[in-house]
């Protein structure tokens, strides 16, 4: 083991951190540099024990909090861009879907009698509109959710 090796392990093994390997007493016992070196390291060590730790500055807490909500801030207004996000384009499907339900019935009327159309509108349609009101409901639920869970935190 070269004095470079033991050189980087003085301090974390003065600090308690790292436990003295054979070849690093071995090379201790050799080598008076490193020996001083580790000495030298663990006095430091013994005197930053002594010392009560600082305190920190009175704003030092306030400012981590107020930049942790900063963040989560930032996160929440980026979670409730997305879900608006969904909820036009929800919207907007529901919207083209009777549209086209709409465009889809006139056609038929034109072209077939008033029961044909009854027939063959009727139950497209309203499976369309249970399809729609269901995709309608759960983004009103998604949204409630978001809410409540995003106010709670």
């Amino acid at each position: 083991m070269t004095c470079e090796d033991v050189l980087d392990l003085v301090e974390p093994i003065a600090a308690g951190d790292e436990p003295v390997s054979d070849a690093v007493r071995r090379h201790l016992e050799t080598c008076p540099s490193c020996a001083a070196a580790l000495a030298g390291a663990r006095r430091v060590e013994g005197a930053l024990a002594r010392r009560e730790a600082p305190l920190a500055p009175a704003q030092f807490v306030s400012a981590v909090q107020q930049a942790v909500r900063r963040e989560r801030w930032r996160s929440e207004q980026q979670v409730d861009r997305v879900f608006n996000l969904a909820i036009a384009v929800a919207v907007l499907l529901v919207i083209g879907g009777l549209a086209a339900v709409l465009n889809v019935g006139s056609v038929l009327s034109i072209a077939g009698g008033a029961w044909g159309v009854v027939a063959s509108v009727a139950v497209p349609t309203l499976n369309t509109y249970v399809a729609a009101a269901a995709l309608l409901v759960s983004a009103l639920g998604m949204w409630w959710w978001a809410e409540k869970t995003w106010s709670e935190n």
